[in-house]
This record gives C-alpha cells, sequence and structure tokens, in this order.
C-alpha cells in the first residue's frame, strides 16, 4: 500500500509573547511564526508545527 501527503506552511505576523520563539521570514518581510501543517489526499489533517518564521521550509518539513 502506498501512501501520499501534502505539506504547505503559512506565515502569519505575531506579537511578543514572553517564552514563544518568532522569526523574521525576509520572503515576506514578516516578523512572526511559521505555520507547517501535513494533510492526505484527501485534505485529512495528520500534523501540524507552529515554528519561528526564520526556519527554512526544508528544515520545518523534517521537523514536521
Amino acid at each position: 500500500m502506498e501512501a501520499a501527503a501534502i505539506i504547505d506552511s503559512q506565515s502569519s505576523k505575531t506579537s511578543p509573547v514572553p517564552g514563544i520563539e518568532r522569526g523574521y521570514y525576509a520572503g515576506k518581510k514578516i516578523l512572526g511564526r511559521k505555520r507547517r501543517i501535513l494533510v492526505d489526499t484527501q485534505g485529512f489533517l495528520l500534523a501540524v508545527r507552529v515554528l519561528a518564521a526564520t526556519i527554512a521550509d526544508v528544515t520545518g518539513a523534517r521537523l514536521l
């Protein structure tokens, strides 16, 4: 049996909150975080990870 999944990310501006990391995403010039999601081919959510925006998509995908 084969399985397929899709990874997507979305950057969002955030305000400073003590203890929660945020970073600068130069591609969109946003200071905040990136949400990364993993869904199957039917759109069902498999995993979610929120990281600082400075983390590259390739690294974020591996962490997901």
